[in-house]
């Protein structure tokens, strides 16, 4: 499994919110970006639930939201360039969260 990285997410982010072509990533670098992000926020989500304080908290639910653009930044360009490569990845996902997750629904 890929290890999980909210900074390459942020950097993603960062790099296409200004005037850099969204298009100039590579297509691995997408799917990366799409495995990483959905599987980071659905652990985020775990350790929201067990957070202690309400700093914690906001901490995690950043982080969630960084991972959820991340996720739709890549969700968009993949289905432009790779609508089928996108399902295919989508469905690996639900699949790997039902695993390792237990029960998971999307």
């Amino acid at each position: 499994m890929a290890v999980i990285d909210i900074e390459y997410g942020q950097q993603v982010l960062a790099e296409h919110s200004g005037e850099v072509q969204v298009e100039q990533t590579q297509p691995l670098q997408w799917e990366m970006v799409l495995q990483n992000s959905s599987i980071g926020h659905e652990y985020a989500r775990l350790e929201l639930e067990q957070a202690p304080d309400l700093m914690t908290r906001e901490t995690l639910i950043d982080k969630m939201d960084n991972y959820k653009r991340a996720y739709f930044l890549a969700r968009r360009y993949m289905k432009r360039h790779n609508p089928l490569r996108l399902e295919t990845i989508e469905a690996d996902l639900i699949d790997q969260k039902s695993v390792l997750f237990g029960g998971y629904q999307a």
